[in-house]
């Protein structure tokens, strides 16, 4: 593709969209966008540079158009598959991915732990890409043999544009929970965010929907297929205690899967990857055999032993997604649960007070960090959770380190410590900076030093 936005990429004979950002305005950089080779500038600014010069009301608008125009009916040729939901996305999509994998089937994955194809992988910085960076992502599995793609599409991905231009085989729901209210301001601007996805299906289009959620009705459409522990089409029937292995019915017939990943909140996401997969008409026993030899997802339930005790890393950042860690940890806890967790800032504050009543109900004691408080006081980020908690069983240490670090000295036999937020990600974010880190490499080096 030949279309750049960011001057730095800029190759001889590109195009150079200049898009005004929040924090970078494009226009800024059409000079350096035409020394590294740009061969026609689309700008706003009604200027003439000394290359073509397509001047027009909305870049952004331009880019979507453009991109549509060019290169959306070529992607359509994909086999498109989507998911949305507060939880569950990538672990789902990147399950589903892993799986087709197994079976020799050439895809790809779009999501919050990056871009995946065949054996190649490329770093994102959102959970949904922008509409150029997903365009060109979707081009290059193309070109290296793709059949498939599995995209994670966020609420606010979709509200922005992100996915314009494309229809989808699969479009999957997984739940709805509070989060990104900040963003959407109520559950029912929320749901309405997520609904673009569904009404963006291909003519023969099929929803995947989970129908346990109380917001799952609104998104079946007249093609669908219905998952859960309720009335539905794919049934989960029972499972052992710690729900890592289950049976469950689809069209009348009984099937048995075994998990690495444990929890109810799980089996909910292989039900919803068994969706996708038959869907896409695989063989349902194929299916079913390779669940427990999947890799987990990077971030998602990275359980690592440490003498009798268990030390788990998870992404979970929303209060329903903490709930589901904790509780599906005390099914494998003898001992006492430790918690390790922060908020993010410049977020939507009304959830903090939840996540820290969650964490004071589910564990027996827990610590107040760091996680991401880009430009806001750290105080103020703590104080807000600090609202939701009545009781004593937790101390505050704002140092993320220090925090685990402490967490993991007090773990005595058969204890579990679980450390949320960050999952995969590989930094704490401080006003403009981001600082190294990583809790799963940090929690490595405190083992070899213990």
């Amino acid at each position: 593709m030949n279309i750049k936005t960011d001057s730095r990429l800029v190759k001889k004979g590109d195009t150079f969209v200049a898009l005004k950002g929040y924090t970078v305005d494009g226009h800024n950089y059409i000079e350096d966008a035409i020394k590294n080779g740009a061969e026609c500038i689309v700008c706003s600014n009604n200027k003439t540079y000394q290359v073509k010069t397509i001047n027009v009301e909305d870049t952004d608008k331009y880019l979507t158009e453009l991109l549509i125009k060019e290169y959306s009916a070529k992607i359509n040729k994909l086999k498109l598959v989507a998911l949305t939901g507060t939880n569950g996305k990538t672990t789902t999509a990147y399950m589903t991915y892993e799986l087709l994998r197994k079976l020799n089937i050439k895809c790809a994955y779009i999501g919050t732990i990056g871009f995946y194809y065949n054996d190649c992988f490329e770093k994102t910085f959102n959970t949904t890409p922008d509409i150029l960076l997903l365009y060109t992502y979707l081009l290059k599995a193309i070109d290296n043999g793709c059949e498939i793609a599995i995209i994670e599409a966020s609420s606010i991905g979709l509200m922005e544009g992100r996915l314009k231009g494309l229809k989808f085989d699969i479009a999957v729901f997984t739940n709805l929970t509070h989060d990104h209210l900040d963003y959407h301001k109520t559950m029912t601007k929320y749901m309405e965010a997520k609904q673009i996805l569904f009404n963006n299906l291909k003519k023969d289009g099929i929803s995947i929907v989970n129908t346990d959620d109380k917001y799952g009705k609104n998104f079946l459409t007249k093609k669908h297929l219905t998952y859960g522990f309720a009335n539905c089409d794919i049934k989960c029937l029972k499972t052992d205690e710690a729900y890592t292995a289950f049976t469950y019915s689809y069209k009348n017939h009984e099937y048995s899967v075994t998990s690495h990943l444990f929890g109810k909140y799980n089996i909910y996401n292989i039900l919803a990857s068994i969706g996708i997969l038959v869907s896409l008409g695989i063989d349902i026993d194929k299916i079913n055999e390779n669940y427990a030899n999947l890799e987990k997802p990077a971030g998602r339930i990275n359980m690592i032993d440490y003498k009798t005790n268990k030390i788990i890393i998870d992404y979970a950042h929303t209060p329903d997604g903490m709930k589901q860690v904790l509780t599906s940890a005390a099914h494998i806890t003898t001992g006492k649960t430790y918690v390790v967790f922060g908020c993010p800032g410049n977020r939507d504050r009304k959830k903090r007070p939840l996540m820290g009543k969650i964490a004071q109900k589910y564990a027996d004691y827990f610590i107040l960090t760091d996680d991401d408080p880009h430009n806001e006081d750290e105080r103020q980020i703590i104080n807000d959770t600090l609202k939701g908690i009545t009781g004593a069983n937790y101390e505050v240490i704002i140092d993320r380190k220090k925090a685990i670090a402490k967490a993991f000295s007090l773990l005595k036999d058969n204890d579990t410590l679980l450390i949320l937020g960050k999952g995969h990600e590989n930094y704490i974010i401080i006003k403009d900076q981001k600082i190294p880190h990583n809790d799963l490499a940090f929690v490595q080096d405190l083992i070899k030093k213990a």
